[in-house]
């Protein structure tokens, strides 16, 4: 008997599979003639193959679930159907409403009697991390050398904390996530956390590297290096993936060591020779470069060079020296801040204080002319650490001079007012960033922010901040442990008064600007170092 079209072709197929290289070549001429095929369909022609296609694979998929649902029918235990339908009642009757929890009981009811089978899932083992880890972690992501303050006051985030929405500033890390968790093993070796659990820890309200805005408060020194290594990573063997961490550590014997970063090391003296200079591919090729500098009129610019390699090498090697002191007395700080900060009692006290960035008034339904003449508040902002707790204050004045007389009269406000919260205080240090490097990254920055943003909120419901009366009163209005006053106008110009016979006949310390650290040990006798941990120090008489 002859065989049916599809007889024969079920037969061939049969023997393409027997020969694997040739089913797949008949495969692959199978695709190509369908796909060429496809290219010359109009739109109306494609749409209908398509609508084929998926009507054949429903009609494939219901055939082969009807093929699997087939099975050899098997008398039954009951001897009548009337029987049986009555212990199914039975049993559908006890059974609850939702039809999860039906499955759910059938299918552990068919599991104990062996019926069905179920695989699971082998569970590891996981042994918890320690709450003393936990809690370095937190506090590792915390610190203002690993993460930035973000000052805005736009710039806060809601999370949920114990159940509860809490409003907090953001806060941006400073490295990578592979590079922080470098660093933090290499500060805590005997701690045991993988990668993934240190990232889990991380706090909602600090944001990775890549979510950093618009950066306007990076340092000068880190940045002219960083733009010169740019310039040269093409030129100079070993520069081409390379950071600024990784460069300091090429050029030095131990980052750690003062007389390294000091550049009193006779080791080190050849290192940038060996490593820079004598690594340069083509001496006389032309490139150029960037630098970050003032101009004649006191603003800051990027200024564009061209020249050689070897003349932009010649001014990273004069500006290596300078980097390397500001790299360590920046970390020499930053380890003294963090060790003084978690030792605080109540007659030892730390006190952190800044300018924040002038509030700028506003008004809702305000006319157009208005945004172009606003009247600006001035926030001194403060943070202090000590009997147990913590309290951060703001001095808010309409005069927004930032000069040496109302930093004297906010510092005697901030004086004042923390002998009434702290009444046994003996010793109490201060830490501040320079005049020229006001809205760096720390925590009275996202004071800053927050009381910006809670007036902002004030404003746009309807209510008016029209100085810094109005600033103080609303904010002392609110549920809030900020603790905030008014600086009168009058009462700065008092104190510039009192104040201005003794900074004029002051003795002027010599080399002020390289000195990080002064203690006062008399009333007419001060004591300087290079850094507070320094053991070299200059005790100066007035």
């Amino acid at each position: 008997m002859a065989l049916s079209g599809a007889q024969r072709a079920q037969r061939c197929r049969e023997k393409k599979n027997k020969n694997a290289e040739l089913s797949e070549i008949m495969k692959q001429k199978d695709r190509k003639r369908k796909r060429l095929a496809r290219l010359k369909m109009t739109l109306s022609e494609m749409t209908a193959l398509r609508l084929r296609q998926k009507i054949n694979l429903q009609k494939f998929r219901a055939k082969k679930q009807n093929d699997s649902d087939c099975s050899t029918v098997q008398a039954s235990s009951f001897s009548t159907k009337q029987t049986k339908s009555k212990a199914l009642k039975k049993i559908m009757n006890v059974l609850p409403v939702n039809k999860k929890r039906q499955i759910e009981l059938i299918t552990k009811v068919a599991e104990d009697l062996k019926i069905l089978k179920i695989q699971k899932k082998q569970e590891r083992d996981y042994q918890a991390l320690p709450t003393t880890v936990k809690n370095k972690v937190y506090e590792f992501y915390c610190r203002d050398d690993i993460s930035y303050q973000a000052p805005g006051k736009r710039d806060s985030i809601t999370i949920k904390e114990n159940g509860l929405r809490k409003k907090m500033q953001k806060k941006y890390l400073l490295f990578t996530l592979r590079e922080l968790y470098e660093l933090f093993i290499q500060e805590n070796p005997n701690a045991i956390i993988s990668l993934s659990s240190f990232q889990d820890l991380r706090p909602d309200y600090i944001l990775y590297k890549s979510s950093i805005p618009h950066n306007m408060c990076i340092c000068n020194y880190h940045e002219n290096i960083a733009l010169l290594i740019k310039s040269l990573n093409k030129h100079v063997q070993g520069l081409d993936t390379i950071d600024l961490n990784s460069f300091l550590k090429l050029i030095v014997c131990n980052d750690q060591n003062q007389n390294c970063m000091f550049s009193n090391c006779s080791i080190c003296a050849d290192k940038f020779k060996n490593e820079i200079e004598n690594k340069i591919i083509n001496p006389t090729s032309l490139i150029k470069w960037t630098l970050r500098s003032t101009s004649q009129q006191g603003r800051a610019v990027k200024v564009d060079y061209e020249g050689s390699v070897v003349e932009c090498v010649k001014i990273l090697s004069n500006k290596v020296e300078q980097f390397l002191f500001h790299v360590f007395i920046k970390r020499q700080q930053s380890s003294f801040f963090e060790t003084i900060k978690s030792n605080t009692t109540n007659k030892k006290c730390l006190i952190q204080v800044d300018y924040s960035e002038n509030y700028a008034i506003i008004e809702q339904n305000e006319i157009q002319s208005a945004h172009w003449s606003r009247k600006q508040l001035s926030l001194f902002t403060a943070y202090v650490w000590g009997n147990g707790s913590t309290y951060p204050l703001v001095i808010v004045s309409n005069n927004v001079a930032h000069n040496k007389y109302t930093v004297a009269t906010c510092l005697e406000r901030i004086l004042t007012r923390m002998q009434i919260l702290i009444p046994s205080i003996e010793e109490l240090i201060i830490f501040s960033d320079g005049s020229a490097s006001q809205f760096k990254q720390s925590v009275v920055d996202g004071i800053g922010g927050s009381v910006k943003r809670m007036i902002y909120q004030d404003v746009m419901s309807g209510k008016r901040c029209t100085n810094a009366a109005d600033f103080t009163r609303l904010i002392q209005a609110r549920d809030t442990p900020i603790i905030i006053e008014e600086l009168l106008t009058t009462d700065i110009e008092d104190a510039a008064e009192n104040l201005k016979f003794l900074f004029e006949n002051v003795k002027a310390v010599p080399n002020i600007q390289k000195l990080h650290s002064i203690t006062v040990l008399k009333t007419n006798e001060i004591e300087c170092k290079v850094y507070s941990n320094s053991t070299e120090k200059t005790v100066i008489h007035f």
